[in-house]
């Protein structure tokens, strides 16, 4: 393909995924107090800590005119969440099997805080984010996302995530979750890393977690962006990677 015609998809592309775009994304509001998580029970807990916490959504792209496009990573900055221990638990990193079967915690994030393409999470994450989306094609895939069209963030504002239950001992977790979206529940088991790290705020020390898992738009009823009868679309499977810092409180 010449370079001329290929410069002509790529604006194409553009341009089709402007026209259906609402306005770019505004500055966040201020962060809600009420929250939609679920109050934890008696014991040890620990809160999440929003600022040394990071999960990144990973959206591929497909296509005969893949290369027209760009993978993207959505993160999301206010994540918000608690780990519940039993009140013995003298360390999160040496529960045996009884204690992590009284112990759970949640997640919640909101769709429309997620931030979109961020140059320091593409360049952490390889080759495959190599490439730099400009800022308006960023703030038209981005509404695209959201919009009505895919994620319909206006409709299902929340992203929820509740443990069912959680297997193994000491650093080593399998927790079975209920993920909460797009007004569908699923169920999967996401194997976890605990760690231990030193800190000079409240607590004296953060306990991280961290883990992946793959998900399937369709699963949740969201249908995958397609532009020019599939040339360019989104793929169904999307990443998640987690690494979570939590202080006790």
């Amino acid at each position: 393909m010449s370079a001329r015609r290929r410069a002509l998809l790529g604006g194409a592309a553009v341009l089709l995924l402007s026209a259906c775009a609402a306005p770019g994304p505004a500055a966040l509001p201020e962060a809600r107090a009420e929250g939609p998580l679920p109050e934890p029970g008696e014991g040890q807990l620990w809160r999440l800590d929003p600022a040394r916490s990071l999960l990144q959504v990973l959206a591929f792209r497909q296509g005969a005119l893949a290369g027209l496009g760009h993978n993207h990573v959505l993160t999301a900055p206010r994540l918000q969440g608690w780990l519940q221990l039993p009140a013995q638990a003298q360390n999160p990193l040496q529960l045996n099997a009884a204690q992590l079967a009284r112990s759970r915690f949640a997640l919640a994030l909101r769709l429309d805080e997620l931030q979109l393409d961020e140059p320091a999470q593409r360049a952490r994450l390889g080759p495959g984010f190599a490439s730099v989306p400009g800022a308006e094609a960023i703030a038209a895939t981005r509404a695209n996302l959201l919009g009505e069209s895919m994620l319909e963030a206006a409709r299902f504002p929340w992203l929820r995530v509740q443990s069912v239950e959680l297997l193994g001992e000491g650093a080593t977790v399998l927790a079975e979750i209920e993920l909460d979206w797009h007004g569908r529940q699923q169920r999967w088991r996401l194997p976890l890393a605990l760690s231990l790290e030193p800190s000079s705020g409240p607590g004296g020390q953060v306990l991280r977690v961290q883990g992946q898992m793959a998900l399937r738009l369709t699963d949740f009823g969201i249908r995958p962006l397609s532009l020019l009868g599939g040339m360019l679309a989104v793929q169904d499977g999307i990443g998640v990677n987690l690494d979570l810092a939590l202080r006790p409180r």
